[in-house]
């Protein structure tokens, strides 16, 4: 009799320790502090990622800064600070998306598997000394799966900011490149693009061919009409250009009354063409200022890119040919095949 109460009593006890040992490893929260201290670092990890992004800008060559700061000599300064400004949230941003893909798997992973732990305690037969800790782990598992849900939202609610302030700083970046006038391209942004089709021109051997507009005796119609008067011819000269031309041509306000053209895959001949055809239709337009009706024409200057070409040499054939034009009337194209 002795011996069974004894192995009775063994039992009971063993029974109790497989109870208790994992119920005992689930009230303890080391996991819990260690799943949360991973969620903080990857809260942090995107503003680590911007130091880094910083340390990496001090660690730059002086060979590589020099020819940072001779582009950023010929770069409007607006621009050049709404150009860093995008790249640093783009950069953000690209990695608050990682962050927030690794913290919603990481979040949902965590929450299963804590409702399941959950289930499996609701499951089990506990001891009526164990009511309070079970209460206090219920507790615990259900503030951190609501923890995890908060986080997601506070996160891409983040994004959708910075998606935002990005959207933003672009639209700036595209209004500091555009005439307020003719609501062309300006100089600024012509250059820009000039450089990048030289470069085109120079890998490809793709063919493009520049012209240099200018509206002819345009300083006797400011000094007889006055300034407004003048700006509404630029408005309207610049409009009868851009609707003859194709969506993928270029063309910017060069500086007063001069314009800049830029066409994309065109050699000389088409070039010669699409010039007299502006001519054309600019001599034809009827232009009314105060009640009178006044003849406007231009003087266009074509040159086509060649491999060995740079912006400089293109710029200056094409000006070359322009004031051929000047000095034989105005009103003509031109074409400057080289020196």
């Amino acid at each position: 009799m002795d011996m069974l109460v004894y192995f009775l009593i063994l039992g009971c006890g063993l029974l109790l320790g497989l109870v208790m040992h994992p119920l005992l490893r689930l009230i303890d929260l080391a996991a819990v502090n260690s799943f949360l201290d991973e969620l903080g670092r990857l809260v942090c990890l995107p503003f680590r990622r911007l130091v880094q992004y910083m340390h990496r800008k001090e660690e730059i060559s002086k060979a590589e800064l020099n020819e940072t700061e001779a582009i950023i000599k010929n770069t409007d300064p607006r621009e050049q600070q709404i150009n860093d400004s995008a790249q640093a949230i783009r950069s953000i941003l690209l990695t608050l998306a990682t962050a927030i893909q690794k913290t919603e798997k990481a979040a949902n992973d965590s929450s299963q598997t804590l409702s399941d732990v959950k289930n499996a305690i609701d499951r089990m037969q506990l001891p009526p000394d164990l009511k309070e800790a079970h209460a206090i782990l219920m507790q615990e598992i259900d503030r951190v799966v609501s923890s995890n849900s908060h986080l997601k939202t506070e996160l891409a609610s983040s994004q959708d900011v910075l998606a935002d302030q990005r959207k933003q700083i672009e639209n700036l970046q595209t209004a500091v490149r555009i005439d307020s006038l003719t609501q062309l391209a300006n100089r600024s942004y012509f250059d820009e693009k000039l450089s990048e089709m030289i470069k085109v021109t120079q890998r490809y051997n793709e063919p493009f061919s520049l012209m240099m507009i200018d509206v002819d005796n345009f300083k006797t119609i400011n000094d007889t009409y006055g300034h407004v008067a003048g700006d509404r011819i630029l408005k309207g000269v610049s409009y009868k250009i851009k609707e003859s031309l194709r969506s993928s041509d270029f063309l910017a306000r060069y500086g007063g009354d001069e314009f800049a053209l830029i066409l994309i895959k065109t050699s000389s001949k088409p070039a010669v063409d699409v010039a007299w055809k502006l001519c054309m239709s600019v001599r034809e337009s009827r232009f009314v200022l105060d009640g009178t009706p006044l003849n406007v024409t231009l003087s266009i200057g074509v040159a086509e890119a060649h491999a060995d070409d740079t912006e400089e040499s293109l710029l200056k054939r094409a000006d070359k040919a322009l004031y051929r034009v000047k000095e034989v009337g105005r009103n003509s194209v031109m074409f400057e095949e080289g020196d």
